[in-house]
């Protein structure tokens, strides 16, 4: 009799050493198959240099989204576009891998468009640009072999030897008339 009980605890013993790591194994291949299928979050963001978020367009992978965005997405790689957008240079497209469970991000930085104007002792190369208030900063450069000055707008006088540039963002919406020296050579700036 002894032989036959334990023979039974032998059997029990035996089963549940067998089938424990067959169902620790079983959950873990499970486990691991929900991960790798769970999905991810891309988090979509369009800034400008000031780091002031813009609500822009972009595509992920063909699928048009507008900046600020959250997208949960299976795991992969995913490139993302982003629009342009007037007054501002486009920012270059993103590969972005995105893994379960875990937020990736695709943010784009937009940079202003500088409008550049050369001023001579003749005048301006344009009579008329445009220019985005707080946004776009404009550039004279002064491509001559002598002293430039050019006075009106917001500023009295502004003197330039050669070779040498002035940037200025103008702040408020108007417009203004920017003459060179004792010239009557002048150029409009719409300031929008």
């Amino acid at each position: 009799m002894k032989s036959k009980g334990k023979s039974r605890y032998n059997q029990r013993v035996g089963k549940f050493l067998f089938i424990a790591p067959a169902a620790i194994i079983i959950i873990l291949v499970l486990y691991a198959y929900v991960e790798l299928h769970a999905p991810g979050t891309l988090d979509v963001r369009a800034l400008d240099e000031n780091g002031n978020q813009l609500h822009v367009e972009a595509a992920v992978n063909g699928n048009t989204v507008t900046t600020p965005a959250n997208v949960s997405l299976a795991q992969g790689t995913y490139i993302v576009n982003f629009t342009t957008i007037t007054w501002y240079y486009p920012p270059a497209s993103r590969d972005v891998v995105v893994t379960p469970g875990m937020t990736s991000y695709a943010d784009a930085l937009y940079t202003p468009v500088t409008v550049f104007v050369q001023v001579t002792g003749s005048g301006f190369n344009v009579t008329r640009i445009s220019a985005l208030h707080g946004v776009t900063p404009v550039t004279w450069i002064n491509p001559s072999s002598s002293l430039v000055t050019f006075s009106g707008g917001p500023f009295q006088q502004v003197r330039l030897n050669p070779g040498q540039s002035y940037s200025y963002t103008f702040t408020s919406a108007e417009t203004f008339t920017i003459n060179v020296g004792s010239t009557n050579e002048t150029m409009t700036v719409d300031v929008q």
